[in-house]
């Protein structure tokens, strides 16, 4: 009898461990991916907030230097 890998539990991932997953194709299978895409539209005001954050992250160093 196979043994089947657990699935992905999406929502026990954190936000960039998901965009990761989904930038470097490391998802498994076409229902991952979707099951990733899913969780991170949920997600889509932190995303929002992370990406500005990011932004204020870059150009805070840009300033130091």
């Amino acid at each position: 009898m196979k043994t089947r890998e657990p699935e992905l539990d999406v929502k026990a991932l954190c936000s960039r461990k998901l965009l990761d997953l989904l930038k470097n194709k490391e998802c498994e299978s076409s229902l991952e991916r979707r099951a990733i895409e899913l969780e991170l539209l949920q997600r889509k005001h932190y995303l929002d907030q992370m990406a500005l954050l990011d932004d204020f992250r870059a150009s805070a160093t840009a300033t130091r230097h």
